[in-house]
């Protein structure tokens, strides 16, 4: 399922004043004995660091025990180096779906998860808590498309054409659809707030209003408010001074007079990761229209600089540990893009690694 999950990293404050130990436990399928696995927990906070480690699958099942610094939501992403192979495969521009574990965990809670992973995707049921809870319910409902989205991107691969693509698309609207009946069909669920920030934007603004005034304040109601109505589009885009990776200063001043699309970003994030492909593609198709701009967010600067090189980012990069730029842009999340018209004005803002982004620059530079 396209989550939220691959940009929330989200302003709200914690709820609770010290952190607990937590406890995660789960079966996964077709696990072997002793297979290791890397494990993050991602605070649903700006400004704070996500804490990741190994853990070893015994007899297919998963038992770890962490003590959160932070005491607040966390996302819970499992992932390990078999499933990143199956799912290595260039499909751009579609993405393939429920290729790693992900679920929410607070602070205390004691979470059982059953993952069945599949060539095409991995099945996910947690429980321990409200929010996954609820997300069972759509999971289990989009689970065959998502299966069936994998599967038509493994053949487009294959053979390129039209027709797979337009299938391709067919099934996104469709889970799009599912997605949508599943939030009117649950105003009063929080959940609905956090997968309503997956669909496209213009469908984010249109079914917002329609959750309960009571989900609009929760933790993820709240967020979804503040990167809907934050900066947007026709907005003069804040200024910013930082630091590249030779040490020098870059401002947004600096290019004046030209198209820029303005990536948020961080070394850390594993969709970002995964989006670096698609970028330097678009950035070797539009440098001549646009200069792109990434910045790494709550990053360690040794391991920014190795990724740049790693992955060969041959646009410019910079370096922001400061909260007051990600709050001026209205960042929840990574990646974040956000097109910069030659005046300064904002003319689009898009979350996560979802294609709405590449088209509207293929959009904005057809001609």
């Amino acid at each position: 399922m396209k989550t939220t999950f691959f940009f929330l990293l989200l302003f709200i404050a914690s709820f609770t004043t010290q952190a607990q130990k937590i406890i995660v436990n789960g079966e996964i399928k077709g696990m072997k004995n002793n297979d290791t696995l890397s494990i993050m927990f991602l605070p649903l906070k700006q400004g704070e660091t996500p804490i990741i480690d190994k853990v070893i699958c015994v007899n297919g099942k998963l038992n770890y025990e962490v003590k959160l610094v932070a005491a607040m939501i966390h996302l819970v992403q499992i992932s390990s180096k078999k499933w990143d192979t199956s799912f290595s495969v260039n499909t751009f521009p579609f993405n393939f779906e429920m290729n790693d574990i992900n679920f929410f965990i607070n602070s205390g809670d004691k979470i059982n998860f059953k993952a069945e992973p599949d060539p095409n995707g991995i099945y996910l049921q947690a429980f321990g808590n409200k929010l996954n809870e609820q997300r069972n319910e759509l999971l289990t409902k989009l689970y065959p498309l998502h299966k069936k989205l994998n599967s038509e991107c493994f053949k487009y691969v294959e053979t390129k054409k039209s027709s797979d693509s337009l299938q391709i698309n067919k099934t996104i609207s469709q889970i799009n659809t599912q997605t949508i009946d599943f939030i009117v069909k649950h105003p009063n669920w929080e959940i609905s707030a956090e997968v309503l920030m997956g669909l496209p934007t213009d469908s984010c603004y249109k079914y917002f209003p329609t959750l309960s005034d009571k989900v609009k304040s929760s933790f993820f109601g709240k967020y979804a408010s503040d990167i809907l109505y934050s900066l947007k589009t026709g907005d003069l885009a804040p200024n910013f001074s930082l630091v590249n990776q030779n040490g020098k200063i870059v401002t947004l001043e600096e290019f004046k007079g030209k198209y820029v699309v303005v990536e948020f970003w961080g070394s850390w994030c594993g969709w970002c990761i995964k989006d670096i492909p698609d970028m330097k593609q678009y950035f070797n198709k539009y440098k001549n229209n646009a200069a792109f701009v990434s910045i790494a967010c709550r990053d360690n600067e040794t391991t920014w600089k190795n990724t740049i090189s790693k992955h060969e980012m041959t646009w410019t990069n910079l370096l922001n540990n400061e909260d007051e730029l990600t709050k001026s842009y209205g960042i929840e999340g990574y990646p974040t893009k956000v097109i910069i018209d030659k005046d300064g004005i904002v003319v689009g803002k898009y979350i996560g690694e979802g294609r709405d982004f590449y088209t509207a620059l293929d959009q904005l530079f057809k001609n």
